[in-house]
């Protein structure tokens, strides 16, 4: 019900699909015009505002794109084999005469090349890479793969956040720059020697005035001078020139 009252516009183009009900695996997202590309804040922005205006919808337009096909009309699909299930997702949009402005097909990709560089041209996430003949899966399988589109950067620690629970003893994250500009917070991929490294690091380490705010990094911090560099990988770049889900590589 609150995504109903937050997405009007999709709501408004699902229920062209005729029916009783329907269960569709998909994601909302913002591709930004100018460039083509699918970006997190906008996205993240409609999907957290209740009761968006008409403004708001305008600066900001989402659009649903369609994956797979769980139930049809009241009747489960999910051990249908992959390609049927596509193709009558396919099908049913086509009857309805469902365009692309709001939701859209996303086509079954059989060169797999083809398909992996124009994601990383779009700079997306990555790829799943599923088995034709294969049933719906609810997790990872050996017949639905995720292959991550990671890019890598190399980043000056500026401060840690403090850790909680088994990291109590140790930090949270690595407060990270590049050329003056805050990057993110890297808080994983730390093994326990790594832990220990680090945290000896700062507690030698002379404090100083945080170079950036604790509403810019998300959480309260300590900035510490420490002369360190570390290898980072993550997904994509923000709006807001910082990186999605760093974790830490060396």
């Amino acid at each position: 019900m609150v995504y109903t009252i937050r997405l009007p516009e999709l709501v408004k183009a699902l229920q062209k699909i005729h029916g009783k009900k329907w269960v569709l695996d998909s994601e909302v997202v913002y591709i930004n015009l100018e460039t083509g590309r699918e970006e997190f804040t906008p996205c993240q922005r409609r999907c957290s505002t209740h009761y968006p205006d008409p403004y708001l919808r305008e600066q900001f337009p989402v659009k649903m794109e369609l994956f797979d096909l769980l139930e049809a009309d009241g009747v489960n699909l999910e051990r249908e084999p992959y390609h049927n299930r596509k193709a009558t997702l396919q099908r049913i949009l086509e009857r309805d005469r469902i365009g692309s402005d709001t939701l859209e097909y996303v086509p079954f990709v059989k060169d797999l090349p083809k398909a992996w560089n124009e994601a990383i041209r779009q700079e997306r996430e990555g790829l799943i890479v599923k088995q034709t003949e294969s049933p719906y899966e609810h997790d990872r399988s050996y017949s639905w793969l995720k292959v991550k589109n990671w890019r890598f950067e190399v980043c000056n620690v500026v401060g840690f956040t403090a850790g909680e629970r088994v990291r109590s003893a140790f930090f949270g994250s690595l407060v990270l720059e590049r050329n003056g500009s805050f990057r993110g917070c890297a808080g994983s991929g730390f093994n326990e020697w790594e832990l220990r490294r680090f945290k000896d690091i700062f507690s030698d380490a002379p404090r100083m005035p945080k170079p950036y705010s604790d509403q810019q990094v998300g959480d309260p911090y300590a900035a510490v001078k420490v002369d360190v560099q570390v290898l980072v990988k993550f997904y994509q770049i923000t709006e807001n020139n910082v990186m999605r889900f760093p974790i830490f590589v060396s």
